[in-house]
């Protein structure tokens, strides 16, 4: 008990440090948004009146109009702008500040990288945050309520390892909602370029007529060109976010038409059929290894099948696999060695039925 009081201390210690700091601290990045806030607004009006010298009226006219176009805007370009929303001020700079303690150094930008592949609103610290908060209420529930210092473990690896899973969860399904949406996108910038359109105007075609993933990240693509950034950059940039096999036959051909030319829209055109046979023989290899896939889902449900019976028909036969005891041996010893075994199978079986096209 004494050990169990002093974890709690100590949890209840390192959070009042944190909580007390990010209240009172600044949040990190507040000092360039603030100086670059009032740049990139003068910058915007002057570009659409060729001078710094605004009436204050047309000033006020303009900046209401860019307030309601960044409202439409993604939240990419309303973070560059400096924009800021109320309601989730003070639990994010808490989160930042909190984050700014906890993120190392060289894990801050993978998380980062992780986070936009994704496209989760959240920066590294403020993720790295929520994992510690995750954490410490696990260890706070296990030794408090449970008084189980063991169970208290267990349950804060799976509250670290849960954000974690969950952003690999985002990060999949938005790439493969990306991959559904290629082929329409290779169609409709072809029929831009024979319409007469050059490649920007294309991507700007398509980033209004499609919907997100694809609109989003044509948009930024446009706007990081925009900022500057070479049209080979961007595109590349793109690819890395979101690591499509296909996507990166889509940007190699666009660079290597950019250098040596070529009638990019017949390109294009070949790729969508390239792109549509591809996944004419991957549906066709999920049909013929849909009965292996079954298989190992009803492989990997049979223990616990089993043992919810099992335990139906004689709870004191079950139960001594969680309260056996030998020396230093437990009985649940077993439980974790099974599931472990468990994973390993899964992944065996999965490596086997996944075939690359």
């Amino acid at each position: 008990m004494q050990f169990i009081f002093l974890a709690c201390a100590g949890i209840a210690t390192v959070l009042f440090v944190l909580l007390l700091f990010s209240i009172l601290g600044k949040s990190p990045g507040d000092d360039v948004r603030e100086r670059m806030e009032q740049y990139l607004i003068e910058s915007e009006k002057a570009s659409k009146t060729g001078s710094y010298e605004i009436p204050e009226e047309a000033l006020e006219k303009d900046e209401e109009e860019a307030n309601a176009e960044e409202d439409e805007s993604d939240d990419w370009t309303s973070e560059l702008r400096g924009k800021k929303k109320k309601g989730h001020e003070g639990a994010k700079r808490i989160l930042a500040n909190m984050g700014t303690i906890l993120t190392p150094k060289g894990m801050a930008a993978k998380i980062a990288d992780q986070l936009a592949k994704a496209d989760i609103p959240l920066k590294a610290n403020e993720f790295v945050a929520i994992q510690f908060l995750a954490v410490m209420i696990a260890m706070m529930i296990g030794t408090i309520i449970l008084k189980n210092l063991v169970l208290a473990l267990i349950l804060a690896v799976a509250a670290y390892f849960l954000p974690l899973i969950w952003v690999s969860i985002v990060r999949a399904k938005r790439k493969q909602a990306f991959n559904d949406q290629i082929l329409d996108t290779l169609i409709m910038i072809a029929n831009g370029l024979k319409a007469g359109y050059s490649f920007l105007q294309a991507l700007e075609m398509v980033s209004k007529e499609s919907l997100p993933p694809m609109s989003k990240e044509l948009k930024r693509v446009l706007k990081e060109n925009s900022l500057g950034m070479n049209l080979e950059d961007t595109l590349m940039a793109l690819n890395s976010r979101v690591e499509s096999e296909d996507w990166d036959l889509v940007t190699t051909v666009v660079l290597i038409q950019r250098q040596v030319g070529g009638n990019l829209a017949e390109v294009l055109e070949k790729i969508g059929k390239t792109i549509r046979e591809r996944m004419r023989i991957k549906g066709d290899i999920q049909t013929k290894t849909a009965q292996a896939k079954v298989s190992g889902m009803l492989v990997a449900a049979l223990p616990f099948g089993l043992g919810i019976m099992i335990y139906v028909l004689n709870p004191e036969f079950m139960s001594k696999l969680f309260t056996f005891k030998m020396n230093w041996f437990r009985g649940w010893f077993l439980v974790i060695g099974g599931l472990i075994w468990e994973a390993i199978g899964m992944l065996i079986i999965k490596k086997i039925v996944d075939i690359e096209v």
